[in-house]
Parts: structure tokens; C-alpha cells; sequence
């Protein structure tokens, strides 16, 4: 996240609210046609874009295979193959697993090429949700909707990506807000083992806002949850309220 967040104003004119998924995936590749400096930035991003497009992947995937192996003492430049490997993951398309098994045994690629082959059936299913157009507002911004998709599924660990996105992107349109306040009043009751982490950071991302509105919520989850971390959480969120 901390790659994509310092260099968000760069990324701005880049990825600017599109009118259609099909002008989302032609702005990504040409950004992938493009300078490198920005690629393992703009790689990252795809983890919450909902973006599938094979035409988009096959470019990440030709710059991979063309410039692998990287110089290994430019830290840069293994980090932007890295990305490109990752990439591949968020696609959930299987084409690509023959190329990331390929990166399984180098020690600078194997971390990354692990998580984008456990990243792939997951993104299958999400990337749907997470792009879908016929729920968003054409009031909000492209990050403000598929955030909003992310925490309003029925999906814990994607509702948690949403509520990330949220705290480290700095969202701050109000709907998600609204939408993170309901959804943390429907589901803290529930906390669980299995749950608790995704709870959690729906709350810190309401938090985030640092509206006074919100505040309630965070100090009913605060005084009534039954999950001993949720509640944590919950007070840290209260002493930083409005301190980000």
C-alpha cells in the first residue's frame, strides 16, 4: 500500500474516473506501455481495481518475460517484476499460471509468485464485485465505488480490502462512510475468530474519517462487542479519532 500512497499524485491523471470498464483497461495498458518508473505503483493498484481483462495482463505479462531477470542490485527494478508477478495474481485468469510457476524457484521472485497463485481463484470471484458499474455513483469517484462494492459484499476479506483501501488510500467521500457505519452496526455483534480481523478494520476505517458522527458507532462497538480484539481496536480507534 505505502508504494501506491507515495505516489499518489503522480497516479492521479493517470487514473482518473473512467466512463466504462472497457476505457479503465485501455487506460491501465497504456500505462503499462509506458514508463517503468510507475509500473510496480500502478501493479499494485490492480489488487482493487476488479479489473480482469486479458488484454491488460498479457501486456504485464510480456514485460516480464522480456525484461526478466532484472539488474538484482537494483532494488527498483526487482520490485517492479516483482509487481508485474503479483499482477498476474489479481487477474484471475489461469493463463497466467504457467508464468508465475516459472518465478516459484528464484529466492528475489518466489514470496510474490506464492501469494499471486494463492491471489487467483480469490480475484476470480472478486474482481466482478469489485468492478461493478451498475452500483456506482456517478457522483463518486472511481476508488470511492469500488470501495463502497468491496465493504457492502457478503464477503469478510473483501469487505477488510475495502476498509484498507479506505484507511490507507485516505478515502474521505462521505457514502463510504455511510456505508461503513451500517455495515459495522450489522456484523459487530457477530465478531468471531473467523470475522474479527475484518471487523477490525472496517472500524479503524470508519475511524479514519475523523467525523464526530461516526463516533458513536466506534464507542458502541467500543462498550458492547464480546470480541476482546474487536473491542481493542474499537478504543485505539477512539484515542486517534481525527488525529490522521
Amino acid at each position: 500500500m505505502r508504494i501506491v500512497i507515495g505516489l499518489f499524485s503522480l497516479l492521479l491523471p493517470l487514473l482518473a474516473a473512467a466512463a466504462t470498464i472497457e476505457e479503465d483497461v485501455q487506460r491501465h495498458i497504456a500505462i503499462f506501455h509506458g514508463d517503468k518508473p510507475l509500473h510496480a505503483a500502478v501493479g499494485e493498484t490492480l489488487g482493487w481495481t476488479g479489473l480482469s481483462d486479458t488484454r491488460l495482463y498479457d501486456v504485464i505479462e510480456e514485460r516480464l518475460l522480456a525484461d526478466y531477470p532484472a539488474p538484482r542490485e537494483v532494488k527498483a527494478e526487482r520490485q517492479r517484476l516483482a509487481w508485474y508477478i503479483r499482477a498476474l495474481g489479481f487477474s484471475g485468469q489461469e493463463k497466467y499460471v504457467p508464468t508465475i510457476n516459472k518465478f516459484l524457484s528464484d529466492r528475489d521472485y518466489a514470496t510474490y509468485a506464492r501469494h499471486a497463485l494463492k491471489d487467483l481463484p480469490v480475484y476470480r470471484k472478486w474482481n466482478p464485485i469489485i468492478s461493478d458499474r451498475a452500483s456506482f455513483d456517478g457522483k463518486l469517484s472511481d476508488d470511492a465505488n469500488r470501495a463502497i462494492n468491496m465493504i457492502r459484499s457478503n464477503d469478510f476479506n473483501l469487505k477488510e480490502l475495502g476498509s484498507k483501501r479506505v484507511y490507507y488510500g485516505r478515502l474521505g467521500e462521505e457514502p463510504i462512510f455511510e456505508i461503513l457505519a451500517s455495515e459495522v452496526r450489522a456484523n459487530y455483534a457477530s465478531a468471531n475468530a473467523s470475522n474479527n480481523d475484518e471487523i477490525a478494520w472496517m472500524v479503524k476505517a470508519l475511524a479514519s474519517s475523523g467525523n464526530e458522527k461516526y463516533r458513536p458507532v466506534v464507542q458502541e462497538v467500543a462498550d458492547k462487542t464480546t470480541h476482546t480484539r474487536v473491542a481493542w481496536h474499537a478504543r485505539s480507534a477512539l484515542e486517534s479519532f481525527g488525529k490522521r
